[in-house]
Order: C-alpha cells, then structure tokens, then sequence
C-alpha cells in the first residue's frame, strides 16, 4: 500500500518514515520551537522602547 492509499483510507504515516519532506517538515518544526522559545535579546527590547518613544511623540505633534 503506497502513501496515497494510506491517505484514502485515513491512515497515518509514521513521522520516522522514509520521506524526506516530512523529516524536512519535522526538523523545521522543531527548529521553529526552539528560535520561539529563546529570549530576545536586551539590545533589541531597548531599540523597540526607543521606537515606541519616537512614534507617541510624532503622533502628539500630528
């Protein structure tokens, strides 16, 4: 039975199979969890503050 056939009939495929576009999908996954879960960094928390200064003070002057 090919993986269409397991499609039809609402079989799953094992995400440890032999396709590469579903190890692809897996591993990017993963990667995308892990970048999610890291912290931003200081320097950048600072700059979005600095940019949130500057817009409420362009937005008084408007």
């Amino acid at each position: 039975m090919n993986s269409v056939d397991k499609k039809k009939r609402g079989g799953k495929r094992s995400p440890a199979s032999d396709d590469p576009n579903a190890q692809i999908a897996m591993k990017l996954r993963a990667f995308y969890h892990q970048v999610q879960d890291e912290a931003l960094p200081q320097r950048f928390l600072d700059l979005l503050e600095k940019l949130d200064a500057v817009e409420s003070r362009v937005q008084r002057v408007e």
